[in-house]
């Protein structure tokens, strides 16, 4: 199971209807996703052709949150982090994603909602079946900052979310690109070890699979199953995770101009 997905608990006492409306409830899938006939409240937005990404490095540019969210604020500040790896995540919902935006609408009405009361989206990018990366939790641009996860946060991640279900097909070889670009992004960004053996080790502040105060060690590039009890990023993308993590290496390894990296200025986001 997946953060964005409902517990048996929350799908047996209706949590959802409290955050979304009973109407909305009816077209949101079991990841927090719109179905068809429910536009998630796209109509003000402008059309994603229209829209233009921040380049943050060569060859990748990311949304920034206003292009989705400017109407939906985070609920409460967020903490910076202290990145020691990053965990690949899938939205285990439908493939088929007309505007990717409804999706990440829906995600922020369920997680900021009464079943999970965080104050954003938990991830802090999600990439689309297209290939375009959307920063999806606040502050995500600008520099490091702390999670949300089903089942607790074990902390010390960046979350890179695929839109879609990957427990039997692959992401597509857009989002598979992206996914390389923005892993090797971060990991510039936050000085992470690539080499595809490469583990971090650090203290657990509790999840499901290790308690608060537990020492892990995880591969600095993981998926979510690594470090919490869940399918999540799905079998067909967990299997994977070691051609990402060479294509991500050898990329970098290749590169002899790497240069700082770029990093998007916004006046608009404080933390505390």
């Amino acid at each position: 199971m997946c953060d964005c997905q409902r517990t048996r608990r929350e799908v047996l006492s209706g949590a959802l209807t409290g955050a979304l409306g009973a109407a909305a409830v009816v077209g949101l899938s079991a990841c927090g996703q719109a179905e068809p006939g429910d536009d998630a409240g796209l109509a003000h937005l402008a059309p994603v052709a229209s829209l233009t990404a921040v380049e943050v490095a060569p060859g990748l540019r990311i949304h920034p949150r206003s292009e989705w969210g400017a109407d939906l604020p985070p609920k409460s500040a967020i903490a910076p982090e202290t990145v020691r790896f990053l965990l690949v995540h899938h939205t285990a919902s439908t493939n088929a994603v007309p505007d990717p935006r409804q999706v990440i609408r829906q995600t922020y009405a369920f997680h900021t909602g009464p079943a999970k009361r965080w104050p954003d989206i938990c991830y802090h990018f999600m990439i689309d079946p297209a290939g375009s990366v959307w920063e999806t939790r606040t502050g995500s641009l600008d520099g490091p900052v702390v999670a949300d996860a089903t089942g607790g946060n074990q902390g010390y991640a960046q979350l890179v979310c695929m839109i879609g279900n990957f427990t039997d097909q692959a992401p597509t070889p857009a989002a598979q690109e992206s996914l390389a670009r923005t892993l090797l992004f971060l990991a510039d960004r936050y000085d992470i070890d690539t080499d595809p053996t490469a583990t971090t080790t650090f203290v657990s502040r509790g999840s499901n699979k290790f308690r608060s105060g537990a020492v892990v060690t995880t591969s600095t590039i993981s998926g979510h199953r690594d470090v919490t009890y869940t399918a999540c990023p799905g079998d067909t993308s967990y299997a994977l995770l070691p051609a990402w993590r060479n294509r991500v290496n050898a990329t970098r390894l290749q590169r002899s101009d790497r240069g700082p990296v770029k990093r998007a200025v916004r006046r608009d986001v404080h933390l505390t």
